[in-house]
């Protein structure tokens, strides 16, 4: 009878009992351990981020900009905006690049307000992880998954907050497993949505991978037909980027410089499966934990190396509102253009004189903010002319950082209204805070004679 009672009991024991053990088989294996190390560290990274309505780091201010101005011409205008006025004085695109990611957050943004492209920013790595083991499943799991996991250009890439090459590089991996599968046209459009994406990084990416791909490939014409969709796919896109005004602003050596170190970095990313494939076959296979010990210390080493301390404190940043007292003053002109130079705060400043109504004479990067010196008050001012800029924000800080003139200049035409007699502006110091000061620019009916 008592072996009887407790024979339910023990059948209830022994499933358990054999799971645990699996568990423990499982953790045995050192590669098993490596993985639960990166998948609990970018647990709580991730967890950090998604804690945050701002996640405020260098590139993140311009997703949350674009996809807040989408939103609102999407549901308050009910239109899909081509421009976006507001921004880059007058000229810039709505969508200059990462329409799929930014489009998609502005249909939701309603629902979740600026947090949706925090969300969408983790959307983007778990899409990225997702299709590199669709793509390769022979790098699921142990030290091989740990290692992918551990990539120091793929933690930047989510620290950096960029988010549209995230989307992309996803879209890449899997253009990658539907060819592996033989679906050559899906894979053809799907590889032109990724370049389409972010067309400046993943066009030349692409063009490598397909070009490696020609040497093993036995129906070369057939790659080479999908490569030519895809490029059909991403050449509106393509035509976009050329046509922005970042791109006419910049100086051919700020073009290639920029391009050549943003393609190599996330090309790492894409890279980083096809180098731990041919890792396999070499001596190295036979030293996972040397392999994932130095991506941990490389990912530690490239934090100076890259500058990359805003970044990683970001995880655990407030973000910096102290100009919006400013925009919510009477100082402040709804539908001014401001010039706003200032560091520290991650354009979180540039966004807020959006959301007033404000305008900004540039862009979310520092091609387009062009901080620089200038020779003399007749070319500074030509410049602001030529930017339409109402008002001009400056903060000590930025002094501190940049060592430019602009400060100076914008103090000496405010004391002396024939500095920029030619171009017929006055300038005038309508604020000074101790952290800032506001000049105001416009148009002198006449200006006074020099004693």
């Amino acid at each position: 009878m008592l072996n009887q009672s407790n024979a339910p009991h023990r059948e209830a024991i022994a499933p358990t009992a054999g799971r645990a053990s699996a568990v423990a088989r499982w953790l045995s294996q050192p590669g098993n351990v490596a993985l639960v190390v990166a998948a609990v560290a970018w647990g709580i990274g991730l967890a950090l981020i998604l804690r945050q309505r701002l996640f405020v780091t260098n590139d993140s201010l311009s997703n949350y900009a674009h996809v807040w101005y989408l939103s609102d011409r999407l549901w308050h205008g009910h239109t899909l905006p081509f421009h976006m006025p507001s921004l880059e004085h007058g000229d810039a695109f709505a969508v200059p690049y990462g329409f799929l990611p930014w489009m998609s957050a502005a249909v939701v943004r309603p629902l979740f307000g600026d947090w949706t492209v925090t969300l969408w920013l983790v959307l983007g790595f778990v899409l990225l992880v997702s299709a590199q083991w669709w793509a390769f499943p022979e790098l699921r799991g142990g030290w091989r998954t740990a290692a992918l996991l551990a990539e120091p250009a793929l933690v930047e890439s989510v620290l950096l907050a960029q988010l549209p090459f995230l989307w992309a590089a996803a879209m890449v991996f899997a253009a990658i497993a539907l060819w592996r599968r033989e679906r050559w046209l899906a894979a053809g459009i799907v590889l032109g949505l990724a370049q389409a994406t972010h067309p400046a990084v993943i066009l030349p990416i692409a063009g490598l991978l397909v070009a490696a791909r020609l040497c093993r490939e036995q129906d070369r014409w057939r790659l080479l037909r999908a490569y030519a969709l895809s490029l059909l796919v991403a050449a509106p896109a393509a035509a976009i980027v050329l046509m922005s005004p970042v791109v006419a602003e910049s100086t051919d050596a700020q073009l290639v410089g920029n391009f050549l170190a943003t393609v190599s970095l996330r090309g790492v990313v894409i890279a980083a499966p096809f180098i731990l494939l041919a890792l396999q076959r070499t001596p190295l296979a036979r030293a996972p934990l040397a392999i994932f010990a130095l991506l941990i210390a490389l990912n530690a080493a490239l934090v100076p190396a890259r500058h990359n301390e805003f970044a990683w404190a970001g995880l655990v940043r407030t973000p910096d509102t102290s100009l919006a007292a400013f925009v919510d003053s009477p100082a402040f002109q709804a539908g001014a253009t401001y010039r706003l130079l200032r560091v520290g705060d991650g354009k979180v400043g540039m966004y807020e004189i959006l959301r007033g109504g404000g305008k900004l004479d540039a862009e979310f990067f520092p091609e387009s903010i062009d901080r620089r010196s200038w020779d003399d008050a007749s070319s500074y001012t030509a410049f602001l002319v030529a930017r339409h800029v109402d008002y001009v924000v400056i903060y000590n800080a930025y002094d501190a950082r940049y060592r430019t003139n602009e400060h100076e200049l914008l103090a000496s035409m405010s004391q002396d209204p024939t500095a920029a007699q030619g171009a017929g502006v006055c300038t005038a110091l309508e604020q000074h805070r101790p952290q800032y000061d506001v000049y105001r620019i416009s148009a002198c009916a006449s200006v006074r004679a020099a004693p």
